[in-house]
């Protein structure tokens, strides 16, 4: 539960970028919206989310939630949710949002959990949650020098790798990305802050 919390952070961050203008039309946003719900699976015996299934999860902005998905289209392809809870996404107007948390991941994925949160009904950040330490892929130093701020999301990708960890609020140029990187057995790792498409930090941290 401690790691679910760190959402809220990049909430907060996405105000900020949201702040700055619109980057798509509210037509165009729907209409990528729409698509990504009718491409998502149907929860079917409990069956385990998948990478592919997390990565079709449409963010909308948090001054337009109705461009992410609907909650109840998330509800109908994940099944019930193991845990709920509210987390403020604006600490003037206290807007709240509900977390949602799912813990039945694919092995494949190498997670603990994928967590979805949601305003006015509408997904507006999702994320999941680095699974345990055995099951962790380690990135080199020198990996992690490759990568400097300014650089595309999908560079850093094509660079590190799926990292173990991910959190994204809101969409396109007004979306807020942070990516953990596992580097070391002891539980160090790296954490990228992306404002979007860019890469704009790189902080070393520790996750247990």
């Amino acid at each position: 539960m401690k790691k679910i919390i760190l959402i809220p952070t990049i909430l907060l961050l996405s105000m900020t970028l949201a702040a700055c203008g619109q980057s798509k039309t509210q037509s165009q946003t729907a209409s990528s919206s729409q698509k990504s719900s009718s491409s998502l699976r149907v929860a079917n015996n409990g069956s385990a989310i998948t990478h592919d299934d997390y990565e079709k999860i449409q963010t909308g902005n948090v001054t337009g939630p109705k461009d992410g998905d609907a909650q109840s289209t998330i509800l109908k392809a994940f099944g019930k949710p193991d845990s709920k809870s509210q987390v403020t996404v604006n600490s003037t107007n206290k807007k709240a949002a509900v977390q949602f948390a799912w813990k039945n991941v694919s092995d494949h994925f190498k997670a603990s959990a994928v967590t979805v949160e949601f305003l006015n009904g509408h997904a507006i950040g999702k994320g999941y949650i680095e699974a345990g330490i055995h099951q962790r892929r380690y990135i080199s130093t020198a990996s992690i020098n490759q990568v400097h701020k300014g650089n595309p999301y999908r560079q850093v990708l094509n660079v590190l790798g799926t990292p173990d960890a991910e959190s994204v609020t809101g969409s396109g140029d007004l979306s807020a990305r942070n990516l953990t990187y596992a580097t070391g057995k002891d539980g160090r790792s790296i954490s990228l802050m992306f404002a979007g498409d860019k890469l704009t930090s790189k902080t070393a941290t520790v996750v247990k």
